[in-house]
């Protein structure tokens, strides 16, 4: 037998009590009495008991200050906190981080307002972690009860709005103390169902009857879906945890199908005028695409071989034309220059001289121009315009010739 020291002994019971996860986050219920808060430290000191037994409570300054009211001694209240041995004294103490006066409001609302701000801490109810609900879902899981008017309500109504979408029951107990583990199995095989969206549903009832949908099983299968999921637990006026666990809270069952699905009428509607601005818009693109193909033909039409070639035949016939032109009007006016040179040289020839009287003296076919060129005795040739004759000189007379020798 092994001898303990009083202090091994209670470090030994206070990390027992601490790996000890039932201790963590207990909710204790009793008469609270003793309370006062330590002038400094701002602490909270007290006890909760009941008819047999009694547990010291310490709550530190920042949780108190978080407290709507300060509970009176007498009340009955529920403690949440996590169990601790002190160890100095070896006495188990609850450090408390909440405290629900229950009054007249029962146990159960207290324990649910407690798991509520528990689960608020952690991040569950967090808007930034809701999912997109799927605007048209090819399939639908629903995990309600298999018999219940819920049921009936949704598949009505989808049938209805978009009857091209599938529906997968997945039934499960909603009432009960087997409803939290049956419902949070339901939700886990709707989850990898693959289907678009979960509606978890349950019909009317007392605030008794939704107590499954109020438990941290359920409500952490909720926020454990990575499909998006749709709660609609009782009436319009009930809440549960679910509700805020959930992507999307309905009201009622038949608010979580239209919630859920397209109605497919206005699909219809929203299709044609979507293929109406469709048309509209391909038209106007289409009309400018031809307007750009028709400015494309004329820029091809005007840089081809083809059009080059025709303008280019264009410009040498032109050309042709002009050159034509020209010659023709250089040589009319040589033509004129040539008549007007040779009516020029009839004036000036010989031969007119002749025709009015004149002789031509020629000696050995050469004109004798001087008398001094003429010798007596020498043989000359007279030409007269219609004729000539032989002739000998016989004497010189070089006087000049006057105008009336003429």
């Amino acid at each position: 037998m092994s001898v303990l020291t009083v202090s091994q002994l209670n470090r030994m019971l206070a990390f027992k009590i601490k790996q000890e996860l039932k201790f963590k986050g207990a909710a204790v219920k009793g008469e609270i009495s003793d309370f006062n808060i330590h002038f400094k430290t701002g602490h909270a000191f007290f006890t909760i008991k009941d008819e047999s037994s009694s547990i010291k409570c310490i709550m530190f300054a920042g949780r108190v200050k978080k407290l709507k009211a300060l509970p009176e001694n007498g009340m009955s209240v529920l403690v949440m906190g996590d169990v601790e041995v002190y160890e100095r004294e070896g006495s188990c103490q609850i450090i408390a981080t909440e405290i629900a006066m229950l009054g007249n409001t029962g146990i159960v609302y207290a324990q649910t307002e407690l798991l509520k701000e528990k689960l608020k801490k952690l991040g569950i109810f967090d808007q930034e972690k809701k999912k997109q609900i799927p605007l048209v879902p090819k399939k639908l899981a629903v995990v309600t009860s298999s018999g219940g008017a819920a049921l009936q309500d949704i598949l009505n109504i989808v049938g209805r709005r978009y009857p091209l979408c599938t529906v997968e029951i997945y039934p499960a107990t909603v009432q009960g103390d087997t409803a939290p583990a049956s419902v949070a199995a339901a939700l886990r095989a709707a989850d990898i169902s693959g289907a678009d969206t979960i509606i978890l549903s349950r019909g009317g009832g007392s605030s008794e009857d939704l107590n499954a949908f109020n438990s941290e099983c359920v409500v952490m299968a909720v926020a454990e879906c990575a499909t998006p999921v749709i709660s609609a637990v009782g009436h319009e006026t009930d809440t549960t945890l679910t509700d805020y666990a959930a992507d999307m809270r309905a009201p009622t069952p038949s608010a979580a199908a239209e919630l859920a699905t397209p109605d497919i009428t206005d699909l219809y509607s929203s299709v044609n005028v979507m293929k109406a601005r469709l048309d509209t818009a391909f038209g106007l693109y289409l009309r400018e695409k031809m307007i750009d193909v028709e400015k494309l033909d004329t820029r091809l039409k005007a840089s081809s071989p083809k059009r080059r070639l025709i303008e280019s035949e264009k410009r040498l016939k032109e050309a042709e034309t002009k050159l034509r032109m020209l010659f023709e009007n250089k040589l009319r006016l040589s033509e004129l220059r040539l008549d007007r040179a040779a009516s020029q040289l009839q004036v000036l020839s010989p031969f007119n001289v002749l025709g009015r009287g004149y002789a031509l003296v020629e000696n050995d076919d050469t004109a004798v121009t001087s008398v001094s060129e003429l010798k007596e005795g020498m043989d000359v040739l007279v030409r007269f315009s219609d004729g000539s004759a032989n002739a000998v000189i016989t004497k010189i007379n070089d006087r000049k010739a006057d105008i009336n020798d003429i």
